[in-house]
């Protein structure tokens, strides 16, 4: 009876971990969730380690690491945060140390994320993503360049009077229509 109830808590806390906010990680001050994984073969007793995850005070993860079936690291995620709690960097390794892809995002005096640089695992810049945001807080565009600053796709949002998205166009390098999606309201 006791390994079912266990299985039991264990299911409960792997479904809501991941739906737990910052805020809720910092109310109960969580410092880290490891959630457990029967094994396929159906013994109870036998769990494996899917995943763990560490978060600051701030509620914020700064390390997420999934695991394979054998134990093993499949993928492993590190993040810093500013004083404003926005992600500055963040680090993407292909199992346990060797870096995949390395992000860094600028954010303007408004908060609003401006600029996400991505590097090669060698430390290359493979491309930067550009954010222009109105008054209000809304994204007007996002332009993704290569390193030497042409442009390989564009962005581009458009507000309905009320502030709500209405329009995504996505253009291409040759400027070229990728695709449009459209948002339409009813109001009461």
């Amino acid at each position: 009876m006791k390994p079912v109830l266990g299985i039991l808590c264990l299911l409960f806390i792997y479904v809501l971990a991941p739906c737990q906010s910052a805020k809720d990680i910092r109310k109960n001050k969580i410092k880290s969730v490891t959630v457990w994984q029967s094994a396929k073969d159906g013994d109870p007793n036998t769990q494996v380690k899917e995943s763990y995850e560490v978060f600051d005070k701030n509620g914020n993860t700064t390390l997420r690491i999934e695991y394979k079936p054998d134990g093993s690291v499949d993928k492993k995620e590190t993040a810093r945060y500013d004083k404003n709690q926005n992600k500055v960097e963040e680090f993407e390794y292909e199992g346990d140390n060797q870096v995949r892809s390395h992000k860094i995002y600028l954010y303007d005096r408004f908060r609003n994320k401006s600029e996400e640089q991505e590097f090669s695992p060698t430390g290359e810049l493979i491309k930067k993503t550009n954010y222009i945001f109105n008054a209000a807080g809304d994204k007007l565009t996002e332009t993704v360049t290569d390193p030497r600053g042409g442009v390989l796709k564009k962005v581009e949002y458009k507000y309905n009077a009320r502030t709500l998205k209405v329009q995504k166009i996505t253009t291409n390098k040759a400027k070229q229509l990728e695709s449009v999606r459209k948002w339409g309201y009813e109001y009461y």
